[in-house]
């Protein structure tokens, strides 16, 4: 029975011994709030929703860890997937476990080489000079102007040199016959020193060959460029984003996305934020044959969080749209909506 409880003890210590060259950790958020929004329809009603998905910051379970190989060299991993607070289901229509991020990669002194899903070279730089960070995610435009939240089938390389941290990208098309059908490219840089960052980025990609719905698409650009600083509590930001879209029964399409705003710590627990997020789009198209016309787009937003904890979040905010051009219209809809106000309110809490 001694040798008995002896052997069990070793085992047991066993696994201990495995991992002790690793670390894994189980991490994510869950975020619920309710939002009211007016002119949602023709009629000119509003809603009250609860965000399900997230309000303030989307809903996520991840896993991620890292492993020392030895040398200066380590292993990473990331599995992330995002789910509805009201359901419990994934908050995709395809049911992908890890629709937010799947990805495994190398690192050293030289940087980390990463294979597999995850967020776009332009997603990483933009978040250097977003006002609120990417947080309400479906109500700020800086999302949306991002060449692409993630990619599938993505090999990124990040390098941290001092300053400056670099960034470039390459996603595969899996086009056979066509190497490049489908294919992303992108190289981002951001600069951050003291209260000041400075970030810019590049994307260049190629619809797919198979690609028969109207308009047929082309050749796709993207340019973003912005920058923050910090004065004492406050922190001035602004961006820029211009992008092109080729196609074969138009002229080019182009947007062009621009903010600016203030975020203002009043204290280690209170938190103001307020912005100008401004869009346009040219030569849109609603379909081969509909035209949507150019639209412009402008949204005033002022948010307030209070910590509870570090891990535990009160947020809420007021935003006004102001639409003109086809997106007053709604294109083939014809909402003829020329503004929208909502209001949201709600708790985050990460794990």
């Amino acid at each position: 029975m001694k040798y008995a409880i002896i052997g069990i003890a070793l085992l047991g210590g066993m696994p201990g011994l495995v991992l002790a060259q690793s670390n894994v950790e189980i991490y994510g958020s869950v975020d619920a709030g309710l939002r009211n929004k007016s002119n949602v329809n023709q009629a000119g009603d509003s809603v009250v929703t609860m965000g399900s998905n997230g309000t303030f910051r989307s809903n996520r379970l991840g896993f991620k860890g890292s492993e020392d190989l030895g040398g200066g060299v380590k292993a990473n991993f990331q599995l992330e997937s995002g789910f509805n607070t009201a359901t419990g289901a994934l908050n995709n229509t395809t049911g992908t476990l890890f629709q937010r991020e799947a990805r495994v990669g190398l690192e050293n002194a030289w940087g980390a080489i990463d294979l597999g899903r995850q967020y776009t070279v332009a997603y990483k730089t933009i978040l250097a000079f977003d006002t609120f960070v990417y947080r309400y995610p479906s109500i700020t435009y800086a999302l949306s102007s991002t060449a692409g939240i993630r990619h599938s089938n993505d090999v990124q390389y990040t390098g941290r040199f001092n300053e400056f941290t670099v960034r470039a990208e390459y996603a595969a098309g899996e086009v056979a016959g066509d190497s490049s059908s489908g294919t992303a490219k992108a190289v981002g840089t951001v600069y951050s020193r003291g209260p000041l960052k400075l970030g810019a980025s590049y994307t260049r990609s190629k619809e797919n060959v198979g690609t028969t719905a109207a308009p047929i698409y082309k050749d796709y650009s993207h340019v973003a460029a912005g920058g923050a600083y910090a004065f004492g509590p406050v922190t001035l930001s602004l961006g820029y984003v211009d992008e092109k879209q080729a196609t074969v029964v138009t002229r080019d399409d182009r947007a062009t996305w621009r903010w600016t705003g203030l975020n203002y710590r009043i204290s280690e627990r209170f938190n103001v934020t307020g912005a100008w997020y401004g869009n346009k789009v040219h030569n849109r198209k609603a379909s081969a044959t509909v035209a949507a016309g150019d639209g412009k787009k402008d949204l005033y937003m002022l948010g307030v969080r209070y910590d509870l904890s570090k891990r535990t979040v009160l947020y809420a905010e007021i935003d006004r749209n102001k639409f003109d051009g086809g997106f007053a219209t709604g294109g083939t809809t014809r909402l003829n909506q020329r503004g929208q106000t909502g209001t949201s309110a709600g708790i985050m809490h990460m794990f």
